[in-house]
């Protein structure tokens, strides 16, 4: 099974989430390849996964990490009929638009054909509430099902 997850962080709260999923899903026996998206010279690194993550935080007032923008429009564009997927992104309540982008993400990538089995997960800076780990593995044992 080749699952990816893909993160943008700018503060490293994206980053560290990714990487509290990741090990839940080694805990699984499920190995998840993580890709920092400022690193990848194309946008065709989804299209061999059989299921993948997205892991984006929300900037400002509801705007899309500059650096997702292109592969934002870049996935649009795409057939993952077949895939499965999930979206997990950090925010803050602070603003009226928290974690939007997580939303945006998961429409955009709907219509690629691809399967979304999860509540798209967010959490507030970081995860550290009762609440966040339950989401957590709420979103680990829906996405494991599905594959």
């Amino acid at each position: 099974m080749n699952i990816k997850l893909v993160y943008a962080s700018l503060t490293g709260n994206t980053e560290m989430l990714s990487d509290l999923i990741i090990e839940k899903f080694e805990e699984k026996g499920l190995e998840v390849e993580k890709l920092f998206i400022e690193d990848m010279e194309d946008f065709d690194f989804l299209d061999d996964a059989d299921a993948f993550i997205v892991a984006t935080y929300t900037y400002g007032e509801g705007e899309l990490p500059d650096e997702m923008e292109e592969f934002f429009e870049a996935i649009g564009e795409k057939d993952y009929s077949g895939k499965i997927y999930g979206v997990i992104g950090t925010g803050d309540t602070i603003y009226e638009q928290y974690c939007v982008c997580v939303d945006q993400f998961d429409e955009q990538i709907e219509k690629t054909g691809a399967t979304n089995p999860t509540e798209n997960l967010k959490i507030e800076i970081e995860a550290d509430t009762d609440e966040d780990f339950e989401n957590i593995e709420k979103f680990i044992e829906d996405f494991s099902a599905a594959l």
